[in-house]
């Protein structure tokens, strides 16, 4: 079941390609996590022109205008990909804190 429209789905993918880059080194279990969220979320290679088409702010926008469900998921897949790697790097919980607020 996908709860994210089409915007958001490009929205949720932008941050998280963002926090894949956010400490300078993308590390092979971050780009397994983006590929399978790719294939989880139906996104194609056609897809990816349209999510480099949105800026920082448009996805945060998209981001705090989704459902709590939605924000959630989202949120659970953000702090996946700042901790596949094994570093959780303070600029990637830096993108995460900026988006979602910081949950203690």
């Amino acid at each position: 079941m996908n709860i994210f429209t089409t915007t958001e789905k490009y929205a949720v993918v932008n941050i998280l390609a963002n926090i894949m880059k956010a400490d300078g080194i993308i590390h092979p279990e971050e780009v397994k996590y983006i590929n399978f969220v790719y294939n989880d979320l139906g996104i194609t290679i056609g897809d990816l022109e349209e999510i480099s088409n949105i800026d920082d702010l448009q996805a945060q926008l998209i981001i705090q205008a989704m459902s709590d469900e939605a924000k959630n998921r989202a949120h659970s897949m953000c702090v996946t990909m700042s901790e596949i790697d094994g570093d959780v790097d303070p600029r990637e919980t830096e993108i995460i804190d900026r988006l979602f607020g910081k949950i203690d």
